[in-house]
């Protein structure tokens, strides 16, 4: 698996240089189409406002009215110009880290998946998950995407009026892989909820003072919590959690291991405003370096005992 950008950054150079050529045309082409549309309602407002004897407040408001009607036609080519982006640079630094790899921008973890978890204290309410980063690793299996899941609450004020607004219950990446040892249960490892109180298992205590003070651990199977939590492996979370600083949360569930790793930033997308810097897209190279690279960090391809 490569970890120099460097070594990767010769393969997308040409696609880089031709990325900011697609920005600057569709930035154009969306300013072109815009002033059009722009121009077109600009000229009713002035003839509304003038028989409506509206004056420089009627013109004034067509004006700004002209202006985001042209913001929006060019913000509307942003989505050409990202899927661009992920085909012929994201995928590329994909194929770097690891050979066999499929990257699906459109698709996503299921919400039924997400809630599956047991990592989460509410049902999402909108729930959306794009780039779909699925493959092997030599011999562990893995599944990543990004994920906004939101919670709708109403509030009313002293006057009975209602108010709606939305709360994430989670931004950033979910990673899933196939753990290296076999299980039945649910092992749940939390960080700071009232929703661990309610996981459906018990608390699991266990012997290291620095997982302790960072992680409660719930699980359905006391036994084999400590199966899977051994010290190595307590270790290696520890590790994992200082690599991702948004504090991550993980879950034991179907064989499987699940990586809760909150992140705000909404990453593989390409901005038509500015030009592509070549460290953004080596931040991106590295975000994708490190999720690929929980398998390695865990240790994950170290079959153990019947795992095959």
């Amino acid at each position: 698996m490569v970890q120099d950008f460097n070594s990767v950054y010769s393969r997308i150079e040409p696609s880089i240089l031709q990325l900011e050529e697609k920005r600057k045309k569709l930035k154009a082409q969306g300013c072109k189409k815009g002033s059009i549309a722009g121009g077109i309602l600009f000229l009713i407002g002035i003839i509304i406002s003038v028989c409506a004897e509206g004056g420089w407040l009627g013109a004034t408001i067509a004006f700004i009215i002209a202006l985001l009607v042209v913001f929006s036609y060019i913000n509307a080519q942003s989505a050409e110009l990202s899927a661009y982006y992920k085909k012929n640079i994201i995928s590329v630094l994909l194929t770097s880290l690891c050979k066999d790899i499929q990257y699906l921008p459109e698709s996503g973890i299921s919400r039924t998946t997400f809630s599956a978890t047991g990592l989460f204290a509410a049902t999402p309410d909108r729930y959306r998950s794009e780039d779909r980063i699925s493959g092997q690793l030599d011999k562990t299996t893995f599944d990543c995407a990004e994920v906004i899941a939101e919670e709708k609450r109403v509030t009313t004020d002293s006057k009975g009026r209602r108010s709606e607004h939305w709360v994430d219950i989670f931004r950033g990446f979910l990673f899933m892989a196939d753990f290296h040892k076999n299980f039945n249960g649910q092992t749940i490892v939390f960080r700071n909820s009232w929703f661990k109180l309610h996981s459906g298992g018990r608390r699991v205590k266990l012997e290291n003072p620095d997982f302790e003070k960072n992680f409660d651990v719930y699980s359905t199977d006391q036994v084999e919590a400590r199966y899977i939590l051994t010290p190595v492996m307590m270790e290696k979370l520890l590790a994992l959690d200082r690599k991702f600083p948004g504090k991550i949360t993980v879950s034991f569930f179907n064989s499987q291991v699940i990586i809760a790793i909150p992140d705000s930033c909404n990453h593989f997308e390409a901005g038509i405003w500015r030009t592509m810097k070549n460290q953004t897209i080596e931040k991106e190279f590295h975000t994708l370096a490190a999720l690929i690279g929980i398998i390695d960090d865990l240790n994950l391809n170290l079959r153990i005992w019947s795992k095959e």
